[in-house]
C-alpha cells in the first residue's frame, strides 16, 4: 500500500513536447504518409496517456469523499493503463510500417499469431484488472487515498517488454535502409525509455516514464521524422525519399499496388523559358491540384509524391478499380491546365501518365525508378497508358533493360568504333574523322547512343565506356598512322562525367603512351555543358594535356546558351558547329545571325568543323562564310572501322 505525493512537471512537460511535435508535422503537410499518420496516432495516444497519468493521482480538492475519490482514481488508472497498454503496439506497428512488414503481420498466420495473440492477452489482462483488480487498485489508508500494485503487475511489466522487443526486431529489419543517424535515433528510444521507466519504479513519486517515452518521440521526430527529406518544397507533396521507402515497404509487404507516373515531358523546355519563380508556380499548381482532387475519389487512400524533373507519382494499395482510377487521373490532367491558366500561366505542360502494378508489372524498387525516369521516351505526350500495353514494344524494353544492355556490352565487348571523314573545304579532300562509339546488342541488335550513353553516364558505366573508346582509337591510330591514312588526326568525345575526374588527364597521357601515339593525331572534343559543369576541372585538364602537345575541339557549338568570349578561356583549336545551328542555314532569313557567329569565331583563331550538313546548297553557304571543315551524311556517313579504311584508300 502506497500514498505518494506525486511530481506531475514530467507529465505536463511531456504533453506539451508531444503537442509541439504534432503541430510542427501539421503545419509542415506531415500528415500524408502511412508511417507519418502512424507517428502522429501514437503521439496522441501519448498524449491522451499524460492526461490520464495526471487524472488517476492530482489531489482534486473538490473531491472532499474518500470513497468517491477512489472511484475516480481508480476510473483514471484503469484508462491510464488501457492507453499505457496500447504504446508499445503502436511502436511495432510504425516500425512495421516503416520496413513493410506491418502488411504481413496483418495477414500471415505465424506474425498473427506472435503479435495479436499477445496483444489480445495483454488487453484482455488489463480489462480483467476491472473485476478483479490484481493490476492495481486504490484504497482508503490513514485518512488518504493510496496506490497499490496487484499481484499481476509483473504480468503487466512482461507483456510491455515482450513488445518492446519485437519492435526492435523490426528495427533490426530496417537497419540496411537507414542511414547510421537514423538507426542510432531509433536505437535510443530504448534505453531512454528503460532508465525512465526504472527511475519512477525507485522514486515513485517523479512520473518519468510518460518524459522518456515523449523525449523518444522527439528524438525520432527530429531524426528520422524530418521535414526537409519528407515534404517537398516546391509541391507541398511527398518526397523522392518517402516515394523511395514506400515503394520498398510495398514490395517487402507483399501487397498488390498500384503506381501512377505522371510526367512532364516538356519540363526542361518550360524550366529554360521562364523564370524560377514561373516555374515554381507551376509545380506548386501542379501539387495543389493533386492534393484537392485527392479527397474526392479513391486517390484519397494514396498519396502522392514529386519526384523531381518534372516527375510526380501516386502509390495506391490494397483492393483498387484501375479502371475507375484510369478515368480519375485523366480528368486530373484536364484540371492540370485548369489550374495553370487560372494562376496566369500560358505555357502549356505535355503530360504523359502510365500505371505500373507492382508486383506483377514490375517488382524491384531500382527498376521502376528507373522506368519513371525515361517514360517521356516511351508514352506519347497527353496519353494515359497501362504498363503492360508498352511492356512488349521493342524500344520499351531496350529503355527499360538498357542498364543491363549496357552492362552486358561492356562484359562482352559488344561495342564497336565507326568513323565519320570530315571534309576540308580548302583542300577538297578529307583532312581528320570522328571516331563514334556503336552498341550492337546479342539480343537487341543495333542500339542508338542516344539511348545507351545517358543511361552510361547516370549509372557511372561512361567511365568504363570512355576508357574502351580512348584505349580502341588509340590502338586504331598505332596500327594505321593518320600519315598513312592520308588525316592529321582523330576526333575523340569525352563526356561530361569523364571531364570530371581528376585523373583524367593522367589516364589519357597512360594510353597514348601504351600504343606509342603521338599527341597530335588525337584531337580531344568537349561539349559546352561538360566545360560549363565543371568549369574549373576541365580547364586544369585541359591545360595538363594541352602542355602534352593534345588539341581540343569545342564540340555542339550552339546546342546551349554559349558566352563565347568564356568558351575560348579554353585551349580550343576547333569549335563545331551543333546540326541546330547548321539547319537555321537553310532559312535565308536566319542567316545573318550566324553570319555574325561565324565572323566572331575566326575573330578568336579558331578553326570551324560544320555539323550535320546534308545538303549542296547548305555546304556551299558555309564555304562562302569561310568554314574550313564539313561534317554530315552529304559528304560521308559513319562507318565501320574496316569500311572507313576502304573508303580512305578509295580517296
Amino acid at each position: 500500500m502506497v500514498i505518494i505525493n506525486r511530481i506531475y512537471y514530467f507529465d505536463i512537460c511531456s504533453a506539451l513536447i508531444l503537442v509541439a511535435v504534432i503541430v510542427s508535422m501539421l503545419l509542415r503537410r506531415m500528415y500524408r504518409g502511412s508511417v507519418n499518420r502512424a507517428f502522429i496516432q501514437l503521439s496522441v495516444v501519448m498524449i491522451v496517456s499524460c492526461a490520464f497519468d495526471v487524472l488517476r493521482s492530482y489531489p482534486f480538492v473538490g473531491i472532499q469523499d474518500l470513497q468517491s475519490a477512489v472511484i475516480f482514481r481508480f476510473i483514471m488508472g484503469y484508462i491510464f493503463c488501457f492507453l499505457r497498454a496500447l504504446q508499445m503496439p503502436l511502436v511495432v506497428r510504425l516500425y512495421g510500417i516503416m520496413s513493410g512488414t506491418w502488411s504481413r503481420i496483418k495477414s500471415e498466420p505465424l506474425y498473427k499469431i506472435l503479435f495479436f495473440v499477445p496483444l489480445f492477452l495483454y488487453l484482455a489482462l488489463v480489462y480483467s484488472n476491472f473485476f478483479n483488480q490484481k493490476i492495481f487498485y486504490y484504497t482508503v489508508s490513514d485518512g488518504s487515498v493510496a496506490y497499490v500494485r496487484g499481484e499481476l503487475m509483473q504480468y503487466f511489466d512482461y507483456f510491455g517488454m515482450y513488445f518492446m522487443v519485437f519492435s526492435l526486431v523490426q528495427l533490426f529489419l530496417i537497419r540496411k535502409r537507414l542511414s547510421v543517424e537514423k538507426f542510432i535515433a531509433m536505437l535510443l528510444v530504448y534505453p531512454i525509455n528503460i532508465t525512465a521507466i526504472e527511475i519512477q519504479a525507485i522514486y515513485p513519486e517523479l512520473m518519468t516514464a510518460m518524459f522518456g517515452a515523449s523525449l523518444s518521440m522527439l528524438i525520432l521526430a527530429f531524426f528520422v521524422f524530418r521535414p526537409d527529406e519528407s515534404i517537398d518544397i516546391e509541391t507541398g507533396l511527398s518526397s523522392f525519399i518517402p516515394f523511395e521507402n514506400d515503394i520498398e515497404n510495398l514490395i517487402l509487404s507483399g501487397r498488390n499496388g498500384c503506381v501512377i507516373i505522371i510526367k512532364v515531358v516538356n519540363d526542361s523546355e518550360i524550366r529554360s523559358l521562364t523564370d524560377s519563380k514561373n516555374y515554381r508556380r507551376m509545380l506548386r499548381s501542379i501539387g495543389n491540384v493533386l492534393l484537392r482532387e485527392k479527397y474526392r475519389s479513391l486517390l484519397a487512400t494514396s498519396d502522392f509524391y514529386y519526384l523531381r524533373g518534372g516527375r510526380f507519382a501516386n502509390i495506391v494499395q490494397g483492393k483498387f478499380d484501375r479502371k475507375l482510377l484510369k478515368k480519375q487521373t485523366e480528368k486530373l490532367l484536364d484540371k492540370f491546365t485548369e489550374s495553370l491558366k487560372s494562376v496566369g500561366f500560358d505555357l502549356k505542360p505535355d503530360i504523359c501518365v502510365c500505371s505500373v502494378l507492382v508486383p506483377q508489372d514490375i517488382s524491384d524498387k531500382e527498376e521502376l525508378i528507373n522506368f519513371s525516369e525515361r517514360i517521356q521516351n516511351l508514352i506519347e505526350p497527353g496519353k494515359f497508358v497501362v504498363y503492360s500495353d508498352i511492356s512488349f514494344d521493342r524500344e520499351f524494353v531496350v529503355q527499360s533493360s538498357i542498364d543491363k544492355i549496357v552492362d552486358d556490352a561492356i562484359k562482352n565487348n559488344r561495342f564497336e568504333m565507326y568513323y565519320q571523314p570530315i571534309y576540308s573545304l580548302k583542300e577538297k579532300k578529307y583532312k581528320c574523322a570522328e571516331a563514334l562509339i556503336r552498341l550492337n546488342s546479342e539480343e537487341f541488335g543495333y542500339v542508338s547512343p542516344t539511348i545507351f550513353i545517358p543511361a552510361a553516364e547516370k549509372s557511372g558505366r561512361i567511365l568504363d565506356i570512355g576508357d574502351f573508346v580512348i584505349r580502341d582509337v588509340c590502338r586504331f591510330i598505332s596500327h594505321h598512322k593518320p600519315s598513312e591514312l592520308g588525316v592529321e588526326y582523330i576526333e575523340v568525345n569525352l563526356s561530361i562525367i569523364q571531364c570530371m575526374q581528376a585523373d583524367l588527364a593522367g589516364r589519357i597521357k597512360q594510353y597514348m603512351s601504351e600504343y606509342n601515339i603521338d599527341p597530335s593525331w588525337i584531337n580531344y572534343e568537349i561539349t559546352e555543358t561538360a566545360a560549363d559543369g565543371a568549369y574549373e576541372r576541365v580547364l586544369e585538364t585541359m591545360n595538363e594535356l594541352s602542355e602534352a602537345g593534345i588539341r581540343f575541339s569545342l564540340d555542339d557549338y550552339g546546342s546551349g546558351y554559349s558566352n563565347l568570349h568564356r568558351v575560348m578561356s579554353f585551349p580550343y583549336k576547333v569549335i563545331k558547329l551543333d546540326k541546330s545551328l547548321t539547319d537555321e542555314a537553310a532559312d535565308p532569313s536566319k542567316r545573318k545571325i550566324l553570319e555574325e557567329a561565324i565572323k566572331l569565331i575566326k575573330s578568336m583563331g579558331a578553326h570551324i568543323v560544320v555539323e550535320g550538313v546534308e545538303s549542296k546548297e547548305v555546304s556551299d553557304w558555309f564555304e562562302s562564310q569561310g568554314c574550313e571543315f564539313i561534317q554530315g551524311f552529304y559528304y560521308a556517313k559513319p562507318m565501320s572501322e574496316s569500311e572507313y579504311l576502304e573508303f580512305m584508300k578509295v580517296e
